[in-house]
């Protein structure tokens, strides 16, 4: 790794004796020396005295051989310790399979396919992709007009199909993730050079990583629960109504009707179907809480650098001592490092962002169209409630943690705007350039950038777009409620069994 050194040079011009700045080429190991090199202070320099180390106001931070590299050694400000727990637990379900998670940093992180985890990766892959397909082979010969159970076999198949993407795609993210890592830590060690520990304050990284993570899994974990009982409470009254006595096998055909409406139910087919579905679960909130973890990592950084620019705001201008240019480049520098982060970052996670977005999407309309619908019991009202406003509260946070990527990258700017004369200079003009005219966020495949404009401007249209379709769907199902009048309870708690084997009619 390489970073670039800010020397004076003489001119040869003696009338004007004007110091030259130029950028040379140093190894990691000087970078410590940037600020520490010696200035000529001869008085015929004028207002570049104020270009001396010494003249620098005392709160500003200087590097140090102490302070060099000194947040690497707390993991608790690493990215890769900070997200080691994380990866831990996703590799419990068969996601994110990179080995060397354990090390105690990311040079020991390594891509095999000779793995029991690419195994369990692959096997997990494999039974959404079973459900996806017996999910199209459901749809496409089933002649059942029911909206009820259209849209479980829907929700079934768009289910199935996303878990099994994502876990394909945190697959290839594996196979990147340890030169991406690297080049991570290599930014963190190049920039806490010069990052004064003293004016962090708040919860580190690796204690948001922790609650971000619990928060996320135990709602998912409740959400998941309620699902089920959800699903047994219904079983029980069908089976009671229909005079079945193995609840289990009415509790699977009702929750996963593409598998056991045509084929015979049996325990061990059950539980395959609801471990692949358990895993599915987890890998579409794990897919949310990543794109969340690595949106705060990102800001952590930006906002690192925040802080040091605001730390000298007005004291450029109002000490008699103004801000020396290199101070400038190097502050420039550092964050073009973490703007080249971000697209490094969004290359390899846009594709994440963009499944994820357009699923949880989908499930917010079908919940949305559900919510207009009575529900059977109160158990069923509990799981609808939660788990609508558990799916809000998930996409809002995705969308509102990725945005402020993109708002701590504008944050330079005031500060930018506000230096004065005495310390204005090219590297002060290239700096506030790249601040208000580089776009800086994580997008979706290029296909929109994660913005609070975005945010607000995507929900008008979405809530617009659905209120409407709503109004519609209130006309149409008042016209069919004339036809339904008749409908039996057994019709309405056993819908998705209209076409087994003993038809509904037979009772």
């Amino acid at each position: 790794m390489r970073s670039y050194h800010i020397e004076p040079a003489k001119t040869t011009d003696q009338a004007v004796q004007l110091p030259v700045w130029t950028i040379t080429k140093r190894s990691l190991a000087n970078t410590s020396e940037l600020r520490s090199s010696k200035i000529d202070s001869s008085p015929k320099r004028g207002r570049y005295e104020s270009l001396k180390m010494d003249s620098l106001p005392a709160d500003v931070s200087r590097p140090s051989a102490s302070n060099s590299g000194a947040n690497l050694v707390e993991s608790t400000r690493s990215f890769h310790c900070a997200l080691r727990p994380i990866i831990i637990l996703a590799q419990c379900f068969a996601v994110f399979p990179v080995s060397g998670v354990r090390s105690p940093d990311a040079t020991h992180l390594k891509f095999t396919w000779r793995s029991f985890k690419i195994l369990y990766c692959c096997l997990s892959t494999l039974g959404s992709i079973v459900l996806m397909f017996f999910s199209v082979y459901r749809l496409a010969t089933t002649t059942i007009s029911s909206n009820k159970t259209i849209g479980k076999l829907a929700g079934n198949l768009v289910f199935s199909l996303t878990a099994g993407i994502t876990t394909l795609l945190f697959l290839k993210l594996a196979r990147q993730w340890p030169s991406f890592a690297v080049s991570w830590e290599n930014m963190e060690r190049e920039l806490a050079t010069r990052h004064n520990p003293r004016r962090s304050s708040g919860i580190n990284l690796a204690t948001k990583f922790k609650i971000l993570s619990v928060v996320v899994m135990v709602f998912a974990l409740v959400e998941h629960t309620l699902s089920i009982l959800s699903g047994y409470v219904s079983a029980v009254e069908c089976a009671s109504l229909r005079g079945d006595k193995d609840i289990m096998a009415t509790y699977f055909a009702l929750q996963f009707p593409q598998m056991f409406t045509d084929s015979n139910y049996t325990l061990w087919k059950g539980l395959i179907v609801q471990f692949v579905n358990f895993l599915s679960t987890f890998s579409w909130n794990f897919m949310d809480l990543f794109l969340i973890l690595v949106s705060v990592a990102l800001t952590d950084q930006f906002r690192q650098l925040n802080q040091r620019l605001y730390s000298i705001r007005g004291k450029h201008c109002f000490n008699v001592k103004a801000m020396p240019e290199w101070w400038w480049a190097e502050a420039r520098i550092d964050f073009n490092r973490l703007a080249t982060m971000t697209r490094r970052v969004d290359s390899q996670i846009s594709d994440i962002v963009l499944l994820s977005f357009s699923t949880n999407l989908y499930f917010i309309c079908i919940q949305l169209l559900n919510s207009f619908k009575p529900m059977p019991n109160a158990i069923q009202t509990v799981y609808f409630c939660f788990s609508f406003g558990f799916l809000l509260s998930r996409t809002s946070a995705v969308s509102l943690y990725a945005a402020t990527v993109h708002d701590e990258s504008l944050l330079p700017a005031p500060i930018l705007y506000s230096v004065c004369s005495a310390s204005y200079s090219t590297e002060v003009r290239r700096f506030l350039t790249q601040v208000t005219t580089d776009n800086i966020s994580l997008t979706g495949m290029k296909f929109f950038s994660i913005t609070r404009s975005l945010i607000l401007t995507v929900s008008t249209f979405v809530a617009g777009t659905i209120v409407t379709y709503e109004l519609v769907l209130v006309q149409f199902n008042a016209v069919q409620a004339e036809h339904q009048q008749s409908e039996s309870n057994i019709t309405k708690v056993c819908e998705t069994l209209e076409i087994t084997d003993v038809k509904i009619e037979d009772f």
